[in-house]
């Protein structure tokens, strides 16, 4: 399921990551230094999958909005490896 986030707030690194477990995060407005990882940013989609909903334009619209200032984010449990298997990923115990 992927959710354009209406009430969009402004979050750190370590808020997005507490609050978005689980899920594939799409990051607009960043703010911080030029180069490495920014300060601060504005989760704008939440999804179940990498760009799930791009047929919508969503992401286009996005980047186009904020002239390229986006990038994603994955917390996701299970992702393809890049010979396109599954990687299960154990829960913490």
């Amino acid at each position: 399921m992927v959710t354009i986030l209406e009430n969009q707030k402004r979050m750190s690194l370590k808020e997005i990551e507490c609050n978005f477990q689980g899920k594939w995060v799409y990051l607009v407005d960043l703010e911080g230094p030029k180069y490495g990882w920014f300060d601060t940013a504005v989760p704008a989609v939440v999804a179940d999958d990498v760009f799930e909903g791009d047929e919508t334009g969503i992401y286009d619209k996005l980047d186009e909005e904020y002239n390229g200032n986006t990038m994603d984010l994955t917390y996701l449990r299970n992702l393809p490896n890049p010979f396109g298997f599954i990687e299960l990923i154990p829960e913490d115990d």
